[in-house]
Protein backbone atom coordinates (compact mmCIF):
# COMPACT_ATOMS: atom_id res chain seq x y z
CA UNK A 1 0.00 0.00 0.00
CA UNK A 2 1.36 3.24 -0.95
CA UNK A 3 0.74 6.23 1.95
CA UNK A 4 0.94 9.86 0.58
CA UNK A 5 1.16 13.23 2.41
CA UNK A 6 0.79 16.28 1.15
CA UNK A 7 1.53 19.26 3.64
CA UNK A 8 4.12 22.01 3.30
CA UNK A 9 4.86 22.18 7.07
CA UNK A 10 8.20 20.36 7.80
CA UNK A 11 7.59 20.19 11.35
CA UNK A 12 4.13 18.36 10.72
CA UNK A 13 5.36 16.44 8.07
CA UNK A 14 7.99 15.45 10.65
CA UNK A 15 5.23 14.53 12.89
CA UNK A 16 2.85 12.25 10.42
CA UNK A 17 6.03 10.23 9.48
CA UNK A 18 7.19 9.44 12.47
CA UNK A 19 3.65 8.38 13.67
CA UNK A 20 3.03 6.71 10.60
CA UNK A 21 5.91 5.00 10.84
CA UNK A 22 5.93 3.45 14.27
CA UNK A 23 2.70 2.20 13.64
CA UNK A 24 3.52 0.42 10.53
CA UNK A 25 5.98 -1.45 12.46
CA UNK A 26 3.62 -3.03 13.61
CA UNK A 27 2.58 -4.96 10.59
CA UNK A 28 5.11 -6.17 8.00
CA UNK A 29 8.04 -3.74 7.54
CA UNK A 30 7.69 -3.93 3.36
CA UNK A 31 3.97 -3.78 3.50
CA UNK A 32 3.94 0.24 2.50
CA UNK A 33 5.92 2.47 1.67
CA UNK A 34 5.34 6.69 3.03
CA UNK A 35 5.43 9.45 0.21
CA UNK A 36 5.65 13.00 1.06
CA UNK A 37 5.06 16.38 -0.64
CA UNK A 38 4.97 20.31 0.08
CA UNK A 39 4.07 20.75 -3.37
CA UNK A 40 0.30 19.46 -4.71
CA UNK A 41 1.31 19.26 -8.23
CA UNK A 42 4.08 16.59 -7.28
CA UNK A 43 1.68 14.62 -5.14
CA UNK A 44 -0.14 14.20 -8.56
CA UNK A 45 2.30 13.40 -10.68
CA UNK A 46 3.32 10.10 -8.42
CA UNK A 47 0.33 8.69 -7.58
CA UNK A 48 -1.08 8.69 -11.17
CA UNK A 49 1.51 6.08 -11.67
CA UNK A 50 0.52 3.26 -9.45
CA UNK A 51 -2.31 1.41 -8.58
CA UNK A 52 -1.87 -0.16 -5.39
CA UNK A 53 -3.99 0.58 -2.69
CA UNK A 54 -3.23 4.45 -1.30
CA UNK A 55 -3.74 6.23 1.46
CA UNK A 56 -3.70 10.31 1.53
CA UNK A 57 -3.72 12.79 4.15
CA UNK A 58 -3.80 16.11 2.97
CA UNK A 59 -3.54 19.21 4.87
CA UNK A 60 -6.01 21.82 3.43
CA UNK A 61 -3.82 24.94 3.30
CA UNK A 62 -1.05 24.89 0.93
CA UNK A 63 1.53 27.51 0.15
CA UNK A 64 -1.68 29.83 1.53
CA UNK A 65 -4.28 28.61 -0.60
CA UNK A 66 -6.66 27.51 1.95
CA UNK A 67 -8.64 25.10 0.22
CA UNK A 68 -5.78 23.58 -1.83
CA UNK A 69 -5.85 20.13 -0.25
CA UNK A 70 -9.67 19.58 -0.81
CA UNK A 71 -9.15 20.88 -4.68
CA UNK A 72 -6.40 17.63 -4.90
CA UNK A 73 -8.83 15.95 -2.89
CA UNK A 74 -11.42 15.54 -5.70
CA UNK A 75 -8.48 15.18 -8.45
CA UNK A 76 -8.05 12.12 -6.62
CA UNK A 77 -11.13 10.91 -6.20
CA UNK A 78 -11.84 11.01 -9.69
CA UNK A 79 -8.45 9.17 -10.61
CA UNK A 80 -8.97 6.41 -8.05
CA UNK A 81 -12.41 6.18 -6.08
CA UNK A 82 -11.50 3.79 -3.89
CA UNK A 83 -8.69 5.65 -2.12
CA UNK A 84 -8.88 6.30 1.26
CA UNK A 85 -8.94 9.92 2.33
CA UNK A 86 -7.96 11.88 5.54
CA UNK A 87 -7.32 15.40 6.10
CA UNK A 88 -5.46 16.66 8.44
CA UNK A 89 -5.38 20.12 9.24
CA UNK A 90 -5.48 23.45 11.92
CA UNK A 91 -8.81 25.10 10.21
CA UNK A 92 -11.62 23.33 12.36
CA UNK A 93 -13.40 25.80 10.39
CA UNK A 94 -13.39 24.29 7.01
CA UNK A 95 -14.82 20.85 8.73
CA UNK A 96 -18.14 21.66 6.99
CA UNK A 97 -16.87 22.23 3.55
CA UNK A 98 -14.90 18.82 3.93
CA UNK A 99 -18.66 17.41 3.35
CA UNK A 100 -19.84 19.94 0.95
CA UNK A 101 -16.90 18.77 -1.28
CA UNK A 102 -18.44 15.08 -1.66
CA UNK A 103 -15.19 13.57 -1.81
CA UNK A 104 -16.03 10.42 0.86
CA UNK A 105 -13.05 11.94 3.37
CA UNK A 106 -12.70 8.85 6.12
CA UNK A 107 -11.52 11.30 8.52
CA UNK A 108 -10.16 14.94 9.64
CA UNK A 109 -7.64 15.18 11.77
CA UNK A 110 -7.19 18.65 13.66
CA UNK A 111 -3.55 18.80 14.16
CA UNK A 112 -3.62 20.94 17.56
CA UNK A 113 -4.55 17.36 18.67
CA UNK A 114 -2.90 15.85 21.42
CA UNK A 115 0.02 13.48 20.96
CA UNK A 116 -2.39 10.85 22.03
CA UNK A 117 -5.56 11.35 20.20
CA UNK A 118 -3.56 12.83 17.35
CA UNK A 119 -1.88 9.18 17.64
CA UNK A 120 -5.28 7.47 17.80
CA UNK A 121 -6.64 8.80 14.47
CA UNK A 122 -3.82 7.90 12.93
CA UNK A 123 -3.92 4.21 14.13
CA UNK A 124 -7.64 3.98 13.14
CA UNK A 125 -7.33 5.04 9.86
CA UNK A 126 -4.25 2.28 9.14
CA UNK A 127 -6.58 -0.01 11.50
CA UNK A 128 -9.41 0.47 8.55
CA UNK A 129 -7.40 0.96 5.18
CA UNK A 130 -4.57 -1.92 5.97
CA UNK A 131 -6.12 -5.70 5.05
CA UNK A 132 -3.78 -7.38 7.11
CA UNK A 133 -5.62 -6.63 10.14
CA UNK A 134 -8.70 -8.75 8.68
CA UNK A 135 -11.00 -6.25 8.23
CA UNK A 136 -13.89 -7.28 6.29
CA UNK A 137 -15.94 -6.19 2.98
CA UNK A 138 -19.02 -5.42 4.91
CA UNK A 139 -17.04 -3.56 7.73
CA UNK A 140 -16.92 -0.36 4.88
CA UNK A 141 -19.78 0.93 2.95
CA UNK A 142 -18.39 0.94 -0.40
CA UNK A 143 -20.53 2.41 -2.94
CA UNK A 144 -19.09 3.12 -6.42
CA UNK A 145 -20.79 4.71 -9.67
CA UNK A 146 -19.76 7.26 -12.70
CA UNK A 147 -21.83 9.86 -10.50
CA UNK A 148 -20.73 8.92 -6.69
CA UNK A 149 -17.76 7.43 -5.05
CA UNK A 150 -18.51 6.89 -1.31
CA UNK A 151 -16.16 5.02 0.96
CA UNK A 152 -16.79 5.12 5.08
CA UNK A 153 -16.83 2.87 7.91
CA UNK A 154 -19.81 0.60 7.64
CA UNK A 155 -20.46 1.53 11.29
CA UNK A 156 -20.70 5.32 11.06
CA UNK A 157 -23.81 4.72 8.28
CA UNK A 158 -27.14 5.35 10.24
CA UNK A 159 -29.67 5.14 7.33
CA UNK A 160 -30.61 6.35 4.09
CA UNK A 161 -33.30 7.54 2.89
CA UNK A 162 -34.76 8.65 -0.57
CA UNK A 163 -34.25 12.36 -1.37
CA UNK A 164 -36.95 14.79 -2.36
CA UNK A 165 -34.35 15.75 -5.86
CA UNK A 166 -35.61 13.24 -8.15
CA UNK A 167 -32.83 10.08 -8.47
CA UNK A 168 -30.97 11.07 -5.32
CA UNK A 169 -30.99 9.80 -2.15
CA UNK A 170 -29.52 11.28 1.55
CA UNK A 171 -26.80 9.19 3.88
CA UNK A 172 -27.68 10.28 7.38
CA UNK A 173 -24.05 9.23 9.30
CA UNK A 174 -22.90 9.90 12.44
CA UNK A 175 -20.73 12.73 11.81
CA UNK A 176 -22.47 13.94 8.73
CA UNK A 177 -25.13 14.08 5.85
CA UNK A 178 -24.68 13.40 2.16
CA UNK A 179 -26.50 13.51 -0.66
CA UNK A 180 -25.73 11.71 -3.69
CA UNK A 181 -27.36 10.02 -6.80
CA UNK A 182 -28.17 6.80 -6.84
CA UNK A 183 -31.36 4.47 -5.55
CA UNK A 184 -31.78 2.33 -2.72
CA UNK A 185 -31.98 -0.82 -4.78
CA UNK A 186 -28.43 -0.46 -5.83
CA UNK A 187 -27.17 1.00 -2.57
CA UNK A 188 -28.73 -2.39 -0.99
CA UNK A 189 -27.26 -4.48 -3.17
CA UNK A 190 -24.13 -3.03 -3.02
CA UNK A 191 -24.12 -3.60 1.38
CA UNK A 192 -26.19 -6.44 2.20
CA UNK A 193 -25.54 -5.29 5.85
CA UNK A 194 -28.19 -2.15 4.99
CA UNK A 195 -31.60 -3.02 5.72
CA UNK A 196 -34.82 -2.08 3.89
CA UNK A 197 -37.29 -1.73 6.17
CA UNK A 198 -39.19 0.37 4.02
CA UNK A 199 -39.48 1.11 0.18
CA UNK A 200 -37.86 4.47 1.00
CA UNK A 201 -35.13 3.55 3.71
CA UNK A 202 -32.23 1.49 4.25
CA UNK A 203 -30.95 1.34 8.11
CA UNK A 204 -28.20 -0.16 9.72
CA UNK A 205 -29.43 -2.35 11.97
CA UNK A 206 -26.36 -2.05 14.00
CA UNK A 207 -27.68 1.51 14.68
CA UNK A 208 -31.39 0.78 15.47
CA UNK A 209 -31.64 1.72 19.26
CA UNK A 210 -35.65 0.62 19.54
CA UNK A 211 -38.71 -0.49 17.83
CA UNK A 212 -41.85 0.18 18.22
CA UNK A 213 -44.32 -2.45 17.01
CA UNK A 214 -47.30 -0.16 17.81
CA UNK A 215 -46.41 2.55 15.68
CA UNK A 216 -44.37 1.02 13.11
CA UNK A 217 -41.25 3.18 13.76
CA UNK A 218 -37.06 2.39 14.06
CA UNK A 219 -35.81 4.64 16.61
CA UNK A 220 -31.75 4.89 15.49
CA UNK A 221 -28.99 6.02 17.44
CA UNK A 222 -28.73 9.50 16.60
CA UNK A 223 -32.77 9.94 17.40
CA UNK A 224 -34.03 9.96 14.16
CA UNK A 225 -37.65 7.77 13.61
CA UNK A 226 -37.34 5.43 10.56
CA UNK A 227 -40.69 3.94 9.22
CA UNK A 228 -40.95 0.43 8.55
CA UNK A 229 -43.94 -1.56 6.54
CA UNK A 230 -46.03 -4.36 7.70
CA UNK A 231 -44.05 -6.90 5.69
CA UNK A 232 -40.87 -5.79 7.09
CA UNK A 233 -41.60 -6.11 10.50
CA UNK A 234 -40.98 -9.69 11.64
CA UNK A 235 -37.25 -9.53 9.61
CA UNK A 236 -36.42 -5.87 10.94
CA UNK A 237 -37.38 -7.29 14.34
CA UNK A 238 -35.57 -10.75 13.80
CA UNK A 239 -32.73 -8.50 12.83
CA UNK A 240 -32.66 -6.03 15.66
CA UNK A 241 -32.99 -9.50 18.05
CA UNK A 242 -30.03 -11.40 16.61
CA UNK A 243 -28.25 -8.25 16.50
CA UNK A 244 -28.63 -7.93 20.48
CA UNK A 245 -27.09 -11.50 20.86
CA UNK A 246 -24.24 -11.07 19.22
Amino acid sequence: MDIYILEDNLIQQGRLERVLSQELKKYNKDLSIVHTFDKPKQLIEAFESTTSNQLFFLDIEIKGEKLKGLDIAKIIREKNPYATIIFVTTHSEFMPLVFDYQVSALDYIDKSLSEIEFRKKITRALAITMKPLGIENDEIFDFQTQHTAIRIPLNQVIYIETSPQKHYVILHGTNNQMTFRANLKDLEKASPSLVSCHRSYLINPKNILRINKLKREVEMTDGSICPFSRTKAKMLIDTFKRRNLQ
